[in-house]
């Protein structure tokens, strides 16, 4: 909002320097982005003299005039030829800046002759309302200078930033208003003759069909106006609040606009059917041309001003461009009303357009203000656009505004403060923002209609303390017990998880929670599976963010493919984070997931020495190291049941009874729909329900010193029915109690000759350490045969 100080002036005795202002406004909580002039805007306008005045024969319409700004000499047309003269000081725009009237001064060639400039009269110059002569500075005045710094012209306007909050500031009276609660300057009243109020009779009808959209709402006519231009210093200040004057009658509800924050709208009376203004819900598909050239088609959550027939405004937004006042207005309809804010945002959004009215009702207006804006509006009517008779204001009012009562005690303005202040300097500043009672030790407030943001006791004690002045409360530190709550289990199972895979090797990355609904339908999933069903966005950013994730495999897949193309071989990534699966809550659930993926080749080279792929054990083995450390008994079964994995190449995981993820190869032909060309495998795991079986997450793996004895290996290899698995066999061998057993593992695997069909032959080798000593063979010999006994005997195995 911009605010000309010479305008403000007209409403409070201001007693300090723009800059000074400025200041104020800023520590009230008004911040002032910039003092600004206006004319600075216009571009070089400087001074210049006439050298020489040519009239060549082949150029009859103007003269030919050379000058200098004091460094260089250049020639300028003019059509004031009788004006010129060698010797004068004249107010030159150079190429590239802008007059007041909006043109554009540019290089201008007329057969072999050059103008690089143009001279200006004070219209143009924005210095005064003459059109017909040029602007003439004083004898002597330096060459090359601001013309308004000669003419010692310096108009400071205030680029306010007004809070959402604080629509009564998007005004000079409420810039005044604001200005007289912080400074308690005098404020000048605003005083309108009687005859203003009554008029002749309303001949027409106004009807408000929508109370809930419209609270409010003035109309009044005015007989055989004179349209044209309006006077210089309305033009003047439009221009330097950043408005285009348009008419006399346009312009004067654009002046009150931003004189007393009330938007107007004027209709050309002669061009509404049947003298009737409908307040009421636009029709499906109505369709109205607007005052920017464009027609839109309006809903039924849109509110218009209609007549009989049609619609003929956007009500609180842009008027229709068959109704709106041109040359040819010899009667208006003046309309002033206080419009419902959310239906003026909502429309506005809806059809994008928003407008200096619309922004002022979107932010409440004061609806009381509404009678003095059409007084105002009449008085520059009657004076500007000559209405020879005005008819009695129609003032519709179905909903009135009610004001609020807000009780403040001095003991919470003491304890929200820090604090205290004497009662009658409360009283005082809260007088200023509404009529004041007093009740004990408590103050009874009805803030005045143009302070809607003042509802609750909070508000009125922001107020003492922008009042008071910030800098002026003492500093002191809070009093109160401090504690920190611990982490949660959940927090300290993620952190633990993003250090171990870290620690494997792989890169963390945090991809969207939109994704696009494209990417689940290429994981083929079952349509009766939660996660094919995700929650939509309503307002999506994007079509390819339009859901929210059910699982973190469509991310990282994307993330693969950004690296794939940028020509990224080798590819080990992580993620934790939440998904979003729905259920017949009125919010989804939110696990935990962990997500991982390798990618391409391995860093290593085989024996060869050529670089190997990623594998299915890769992923197995980073996953069993990841189970050991949390000290966490997971069950690897092949042969996953997920759509998107090569059954043969993946295997689901398993706590207890309860799966809590999956890992494996992703399907070729999925790969494919993401144009991966390389091979890819991925895995998830539900972090919640680890902690839901485990609350504790158990005891995570410590780190021991390295052993001071040396340890001994023994093997046994038998033969096993094929069906059993090598993992059932090593659970059996983890179950038992066997002393000094360090670890044991799977060596090899075999089945063939001269191995029997339907068997395998399975090699297992065992650790052995003890911490006091150096175990002897006797020892161990006797514990394996022992061992190798029982696998025999649980297994029906056979020793190879």
């Amino acid at each position: 909002m911009k605010i000309p100080v010479s305008w403000l002036s007209e409403f409070i005795d201001l007693q300090k320097s723009p800059e000074e202002i400025a200041e104020i406004f800023t520590m009230g909580g008004i911040e002032v982005e910039a003092v600004e002039d206006p004319y600075q805007r216009l571009g070089e306008i400087i001074s210049v003299k006439i050298i020489e005045v040519l009239t060549p024969e082949d150029l009859k319409e103007v003269a030919l005039c050379k000058v200098t700004d004091g460094k260089e000499v250049f020639t300028v047309f003019t059509t004031a030829k009788d004006q010129v003269k060698p010797g004068l000081i004249l107010a030159l725009a150079k190429p590239g800046s802008n007059t007041f009237s909006g043109d554009k001064v540019e290089v201008k060639r007329v057969k072999k002759y050059q103008s690089e400039g143009m001279f200006l009269s004070p219209y143009e110059a924005g210095t005064g309302p003459e059109k017909e002569v040029l602007l003439v500075l004083p004898e002597g005045s330096p060459l090359g200078r601001s013309v308004y710094e000669i003419l010692g012209i310096n108009e400071a306007v205030l680029e306010l930033a007004v809070t959402p909050n604080r629509g009564d500031v998007l005004s000079v009276l409420g810039a005044a208003r604001e200005l007289h609660l912080l400074t308690s300057w005098e404020l000048k009243p605003l005083l309108f003759e009687d005859y203003l109020k009554e008029g002749k009779y309303f001949k027409g009808e106004i009807k408000i069909l929508e109370p809930e959209g419209c609270f409010r709402y003035i109309g009044r006519t005015f007989e055989n106006v004179q349209i044209g231009e309006s006077p210089f210093y309305i033009q003047k200040r439009l221009w330097e609040c950043g408005l285009r004057p348009i008419n006399n009658v346009v312009d004067i509800t654009n002046y009150v606009l931003l004189e007393l924050g009330q938007p107007l709208h004027a209709f050309d009376w002669d061009k509404i059917n049947g003298h009737a203004i409908i307040v009421r819900r636009a029709y499906p598909q109505e369709k109205l041309m607007m005052l920017d050239g464009i027609e839109r088609t309006l809903t039924e959550e849109d509110l218009v001003i209609a007549d009989a027939e049609k619609a003929l405004v956007l009500a609180g937004i842009m008027g229709g461009e068959e109704s709106g006042v041109s040359e040819e207005t010899k009667n208006l309809f003046l309309e002033a009303a206080w419009f419902n804010p959310k239906w003026i945002r909502m429309s506005s959004q809806r059809h994008k357009v928003s407008t200096e009215s619309s922004y002022r009702f979107e932010r409440n207006i004061d609806p009381e203000g509404i009678p003095l804006a059409v007084l105002r509006a009449t008085q520059m009517i009657l004076e500007t656009a000559k209405a020879e008779r005005f008819s009695e204001m129609v003032d519709l009012y179905p909903k009135p505004y009610v004001y609020p009562q807000i009780v403040l005690s001095q003991k919470k303005v003491t304890k929200y403060l820090g604090f205290s202040l004497p009662v009658e300097e409360i009283k005082g500043i809260l007088s200023k923002v509404g009529e004041v009672r007093s009740i004990g030790d408590s103050f009874e407030v009805k803030p005045f209609s143009y302070r809607q943001d003042l509802k609750i006791p909070e508000d009125l004690i922001e107020e003492i303390a922008r009042v008071y002045g910030y800098e002026k409360i003492p500093t002191t530190f809070p009093k109160a017990d401090l504690w920190a709550k611990g982490k949660s289990p959940f927090l300290r199972l993620e952190e633990k998880v993003k250090e171990l895979f870290r620690a494997f090797g792989f890169f963390e990355v945090i991809t969207y929670s939109f994704i696009d609904p494209k990417d689940l339908d290429r994981l083929h999933l079952d349509p009766e599976d939660l996660r094919s069903k995700p929650l939509e966005i309503a307002n999506p950013l994007a079509s390819n963010q339009s859901v929210m994730r059910t699982t973190l495999i469509p991310g990282l897949l994307r993330t693969a493919c950004f690296n794939f193309f940028r020509e990224v071989n080798s590819l080990a990534i992580f993620e934790t984070g939440k998904v979003f699966i729905p259920n017949q809550e009125l919010l989804p659930d939110e696990p935990l997931y962990l997500g991982f993926l390798l990618m391409g080749q391995k860093n290593t080279e085989n024996w060869h020495g050529q670089p190997e792929k990623f594998d299915i054990y890769d992923l197995k083995g980073v996953l069993e190291e990841f189970f050991e450390i949390l000290t966490l008994e997971v069950a690897f079964k092949p042969y996953s049941e997920e759509p998107f994995l090569k059954r043969g190449l993946s295997f689901d995981l398993y706590l207890g009874e309860e799966k809590i993820g999956f890992a494996g190869e992703v399907k070729t032909f999925i790969l494919k729909s993401f144009d991966l060309k390389t091979n890819v495998l991925v895995g998830e795991i539900n972090l919640k329900k680890i902690l839901k079986i485990f609350p504790s997450l158990g005891s995570i793996k410590k780190l021991k010193k390295p052993p001071k004895f040396p340890s001994t290996t023994r093997d046994v290899t038998c033969v096993v029915d094929r069906n059993f698995e090598v993992g059932e066999i090593l659970a059996f061998i983890k179950n038992l109690s066997i002393p000094y057993l360090e670890k044991v593992s799977c060596v090899k695997v075999y089945e063939g000759p001269p191995i029997p069909e339907g068997q395998k032959s399975v090699s297992l080798r065992f650790w052995y350490r003890a911490e006091d000593r150096t175990l002897t063979d006797e020892e161990v010999n006797h514990i394996q045969d022992e061992v190798a006994k029982k696998i025999f005997d649980k297994f029906n195995a056979k020793p190879r």
